[in-house]
């Protein structure tokens, strides 16, 4: 019975429906909110963690890095208008610069030694360290030997006492040790070795990931605790929140979130007179084959050191203006050009330029989801061979709206690809979710499409069925095991909506990819 009502329904209506939606979607997102006001005394940020590696190709992790001064020189340029400060993690590849050309601009700087395992180079960047400190003693503010080594598990506790005594005795710049708080906790005799204590408290990554509406507050609790358990002042070496990512339980990365938690601490350390260092300056694409998507973008400043938020007015989460809407007019316009050619009737002509027109709209979004996710070609294949095979099968239903020489052979084959995908994804968020996107923008279009083409089929052509072939069992059983694995990660982080709008994804593509391929076996 409601088969045979929806079948009514024409997919004109359908896809009327589905822009509206996509259209609405994508404004909502671009319109802006208001967010706590921070008061110009709060002002400027009080020092930011600088690393100069957001250009294509650049990363530390690579041999024989060299930073050029003169993109120091301009790095630090353009931080002046946010910061008087910048924090630094090395004193190698060319950062044994950073203390001179802030020096020109006035600035002052924490200086990092990195400390790894290797004790020859921590020995030779601690003594590089020391010097520079020696050398520009009214511009390093502090000296921070070694960023999370006991986090990392990368020196002993014993081993970090000896670094910290050895740069307390060779330089007059305060000395500290820098990680997260749990492990200052772990570790609180090295409070006797530094002139003051660093931590990281960033709400994000906790173990129990904290909502934005609660993350200033936590970082409250946790400095009042701090305040308890050790004498010596306290800066808070990192903190800040990412704009784009995979939400972790109720930790959810957004351009929105990101604003709202700065804002909301800048007035916190103003109220209880907080030292800090946000994370970080600029966002750091390369940090995304660590952590995810989530890793590159933490910066204060975009890639093109354009600031990514303001700290007074509304703010909005994407601002796109028209592009994806003359993209979407582009392709209606070239859709309708082509059944104009083609002298298709009125009625195929309105599902040529609405196919076009919510192609469009989701292809912008789609292809900047793979821009912001996709961190080398392994990636990039995969997840533009998603892309493309969901608009492969959008071309596939209009055709059958177009009632074109169907292809039941090459629609049953990409039914089975995207049920592997569903697989493979739900797995891998399963087995290793910590830093794996949900690409729920890369399935929408082809779920919602092939569910209007079931829908809008002929009432009783299911009871002329024969029997399914084996492709309907395989997509079945692909699409039922991503489903169990897309549930129990959504059980795993009950928190998060994004997991359970994958589970949902998944449950829908178990209802229709079986029986569009059993509509094919017809």
């Amino acid at each position: 019975m409601l088969q045979r009502l929806l079948s009514r329904i024409s997919p004109i209506v359908w896809l009327t429906l589905f822009l509206i939606g996509s259209i609405f979607y994508l404004w909502r997102l671009q319109q802006p909110q208001a967010l706590v006001e921070v008061a110009a005394e709060a002002l400027p940020l009080q020092c930011v963690s600088y690393a100069p590696y957001y250009k294509p190709g650049m990363n530390p992790t690579i041999k024989d890095s060299f930073v050029d001064p003169l993109q120091i020189e301009q790095d630090l340029q353009a931080l002046s208008k946010v910061t008087r400060c910048v924090r630094t993690y090395s004193v190698g590849q060319g950062l044994d610069y950073v203390p001179k050309a802030a020096q020109k601009l006035g600035m002052k700087v924490i200086l990092g030694v990195w400390i790894g395992w290797v004790d020859a180079l921590n020995q030779s960047e601690l003594q590089l360290a020391v010097q520079q400190a020696n050398q520009y003693p009214d511009t390093v503010r502090g000296l921070v030997v070694g960023n999370e080594v006991l986090l990392r598990g990368e020196q002993s506790e014993p081993k970090m006492h000896e670094y910290l005594q050895w740069a307390k005795a060779n330089t007059k710049a305060p000395v500290t040790y820098a990680d997260v708080w749990e492990f200052w906790l772990k570790h609180p005799t090295l409070e006797q070795d530094v002139d003051f204590v660093t931590v990281h408290i960033l709400p994000y990554w906790e173990d129990k990931p904290v909502a934005i509406t609660q993350a200033v507050a936590h970082t409250a609790s946790v400095m009042g605790h701090l305040g308890t358990v050790f004498k010596k002042p306290i800066l808070i070496g990192e903190t800040g929140w990412p704009s784009q990512g995979r939400q972790r339980f109720w930790s959810q990365p957004s351009a929105i979130n990101q604003a709202r938690y700065m804002r909301e601490f800048l007035q916190a350390a103003q109220v209880n007179h907080w030292q800090y260092n946000v994370i970080e300056a600029v966002d750091q694409p390369w940090k995304r084959e660590l952590e995810g998507t989530v890793g590159g973008y933490w910066g204060v400043l975009d890639t093109d050191l354009q600031p990514k938020f303001n700290l007074q007015g509304p703010v909005a989460e994407r601002h796109d203006g028209f592009k994806p809407y003359l993209l979407a007019l582009a392709l209606a316009v070239a859709a309708l050009g082509w059944g104009k050619y083609q002298r298709v009737p009125v009625n195929q002509m309105l599902l040529l330029a609405l196919t076009g027109a919510v192609v469009g709209l989701h292809a912008y979004l789609q292809l900047g989801y793979v821009q912001l996710a996709a961190r080398n070609s392994a990636e990039y294949a995969m997840l533009g061979g998603l892309v493309l095979l969901g608009w492969a099968l959008v071309l596939l239903q209009l055709r059958q709206w177009l009632s074109l020489v169907a292809k039941p052979g090459l629609e049953q084959s990409l039914l089975r690809l995207l049920a592997l995908a569903f697989l493979l994804t739900s797995a891998g968020l399963a087995i290793q979710g910590r830093y794996l996107d949900f690409p729920l923008i890369l399935v929408c279009l082809p779920l919602v499409m092939i569910t209007i083409a079931i829908i809008t089929a002929p009432a009783g052509a299911s009871r002329q069925a024969t029997m399914p072939a084996i492709g309907l069992w395989l997509t079945a059983v692909l699409v039922l095991i991503g489903t169990n694995m897309a549930i129990a990660v959504a059980m795993t982080e009950p928190g998060n909506v994004m997991a359970w709008w994958w589970c949902a994804a998944s449950g829908l593509a178990l209802l229709v990819l079986p029986a569009k391929s059993l509509q094919l076996s017809q």
